[in-house]
Parts: structure tokens; sequence; C-alpha cells
């Protein structure tokens, strides 16, 4: 076992060396050093995966000073307009990712590309400067992310181009349960739950006025965005977002369960020899679950959408016309084609079959329906609703 190469004020320090600029950033200090303890002790990185996450860390630091930076040379950043967004708010593993590149084809939406999410800053502070070397150093991380989990591909690819959810610009809060992705957080995410989450999509929001300012996306289309990570705090995505468009995608999780367990495996190996913890995550999709039906039982009936993987996966086509519809967006048929075109060319298990079974984790179908009963009856009226 191994820990990180250096303590959260020196990483700060480096941070502000690395990019010459004197901000102190104040408002991460403790996240970052609950973080950083956290990646030592309950991570337990092996050798490279100390130094890798080292890095992935300082990426977010200097990324977070260079946007501080720019916004106090042009303030007009955070004036710029955003259209109401569309959301994909679904859990890991119910379609929200082929849900999100499906839009995504339309050309109708803006959205995060990998290298875009992963960094999100300008170098220079200028405007005009190219985003090469920002692309250079995504795609040579993807590409030494597949070679150090090759299966990760069969469940989430990683691909510089193409759209990429906003896991990595929730992580630049520092504040954000995402960065459970890449190790064991035992303690990080016990005082997480102790603090206020809503500074993250705060962060994601004022990233994507800066994205727009850079000339990277177009003011006069709505964003698509996607992170599982929403399902269950949509209280505070639509306070931050007050008139955002929500997308909520349903699958039973009998399949979800044991998908998120081996995509999650997947997601460790470049950094630790752990293991996911079945009961935990488990624990932790149950009490997203269970928050979000509360949190849907206090909303009018039409302050979301509800997409059943089945839909998706059978029925495209009145998939896509479902959601304009409910976004009240004008569907061309030239956006249709591109969507069902590239609903075509990315048929499931694309990269290879994605195998996983309950049974590795020591959990059981019985097991899991009954843990979820609730939510498995309102799945199974859905899939019903959507079938007639």
């Amino acid at each position: 076992m191994a820990t990180l190469p250096m303590t959260a004020p020196e990483m700060m320090a480096e941070a502000r060396q690395q990019t010459r600029i004197s901000i102190v950033d104040e408002k991460i200090i403790v996240a970052l050093e609950k973080l950083v303890d956290s990646f030592n002790r309950d991570g337990q990185p092996h050798d490279e995966g100390a130094e890798m996450l080292h890095q992935r860390i300082m990426r977010a630091l200097c990324n977070r000073l260079r946007m501080a930076r720019d916004i106090a040379a042009h303030p007009e950043i955070l004036e710029q307009a955003l259209r109401p967004p569309v959301f994909i708010c679904g859990m890991a593993r119910t379609g929200s990712t082929k849900t999100q590149k499906l839009l995504a084809a339309s050309e109708d939406f803006n959205f995060f590309t990998y290298w875009k999410a992963l960094n999100p800053s300008l170098y220079t502070g200028d405007p005009n400067e190219s985003p090469q070397a920002r692309i250079d150093e995504a795609d040579r991380y993807a590409r030494w992310f597949d070679s150090r989990s090759p299966e990760t591909k069969k469940g989430h690819s990683f691909e510089t181009f193409e759209p990429e959810e906003d896991s990595d610009v929730l992580g630049h809060s520092l504040m954000s349960a995402v960065w459970y992705g890449w190790a064991p957080l035992d303690s990080y995410l016990v005082w997480l739950a102790e603090n206020d989450l809503r500074y993250q999509f705060e962060v994601l929001r004022d990233v994507l006025k800066y994205q727009q300012w850079q000339g990277l996306a177009d003011p006069a289309k709505p964003w698509v965005l996607k992170c599982p990570l929403y399902s269950g705090l949509e209280h505070l995505l639509i306070e931050v977002f007050p008139e955002a468009t929500l997308i909520m995608t349903h699958r039973s999780n009998t399949k979800t369960v044991g998908s998120g367990l081996k995509l999650l495996e997947c997601f460790y190996q470049p950094f630790t020899h752990r293991r996911p913890d079945p009961e935990a995550y488990v624990q932790g999709v149950l009490g997203a679950t269970q928050a979000h039906m509360q949190w849907r039982a206090q909303q009018r009936d039409d302050r979301f959408l509800d997409l059943p993987f089945s839909a998706l996966v059978a029925q495209p086509e009145a998939t896509i016309r479902a959601i304009y519809a409910y976004a009240q967006l004008p569907l061309s048929n030239a956006s249709l084609e591109r969507m069902l075109l590239w609903n075509d060319s990315n048929p499931q298990n694309k990269y290879g079959r994605h195998e996983y079974s309950l049974g590795d984790y020591g959990l059981s179908t019985e097991g899991i329906t009954e843990t979820f009963r609730d939510y498995e009856d309102f799945i199974a009226r859905l899939d019903t609703n959507w079938a007639r």
C-alpha cells in the first residue's frame, strides 16, 4: 500500500506554482484534506495508483485556479445566459449514458466531451488559445486508463471526443461523491454526508457558462447533461437550475447493482487492489433511490419525465419523441435521423459484453428484489405503461 506523494497543503502550493496563479483556494481546503486522507487510509492505493490519484487531484486544483483567474479578469463569464438544461438523472446502469449520447447525436444540444469535462479551463486565459494541449492531455489519460483496465470499455468507454457525463466537472468542487469512483472513500463519504452538496452543482453551472464564453458551446442551444450522482439529489439540482428539464431513466436493480459493482471494480483497478464493498454499495444505491422516491412524491406529476430502460432499447424513436415533446423542443427530421443512425451504429455491447453476476458479490436476485421492493414495483408499472 502506498500513499499520495503530497499532503493537501503541499498540493495546493504545487497547483499555484504550476499555474503561476497566486489565488488561495480557500473554499476547498477542508474538503481536500478529507479527500487526501481518505484516499490514503480507505483507498489503499498501489504505487502507480497513488501517483495517478495525485495527478487527478492536481488536475482539478489547477483547473479551479485557472477558472478563478479568468473569472476575476472577465466577470462577464458569469453573466452568460444558459438555456434551461436537460438533465439525465437516472442511477448508474439505467441507460442514462445511452440517453445522453443519443440526444447529443441530434446536434440540437451542447454537451461535454471527455476532454472538455477533464480539462474545462484555459491554460493561458486567452480564449483564442488552441485547445490542443488540453485535448492531448485528456487523450493520454484515457489511453493510460484503457491500458490499466481494458475491461472498463465494455461498461463505459472514455473517448476523447465523445459525449461524457459531468462527473469530472462535479469533482472540481472537491465536495462530491464522484471521487468514490476511483477507490473506496469510507471516511470522506461520511464527512460529505454532513455537508451541503449543492456546491458541486454551483461549480457545474459556472463551468457551463465558462465553456460558452470560451466558444466551446453555443449559447443558443440547451445543454444535455448526465451523471448517476443526480439521483436522490434532485432537490439541490433544481435549486441551482430551477428551470431544468429532468429526465429520469429507470431499470430494475436486479440488473443495475451487479453491473454497477463490476464497473466500479474496473474503475478501481488502475488505482488500488481493493474491491468495492457490495453491502456498502447496495446501501448507497438504496439511500439514493429512497431519496429520489421521497422527492418525487412531493412534486407535481409533470416535473419530470420517466423513461424505462426497456423503452430506450426497444423503442428508441418513441423515446426520442417523448423527450423532445416533454422538453418542448422542436424535433426536425434531420435530428431524428441523426439520432436513429447513432443508435443503429452503437449497439449494446459494442466493445464486448459487460459480464457480471450478483452472485460474484455475494448477492442474489431475490435479495435485491426484496431490498428494493417498492422501487421494483414502480418499475414494473412503468414498463407496463410504456408497453401499451
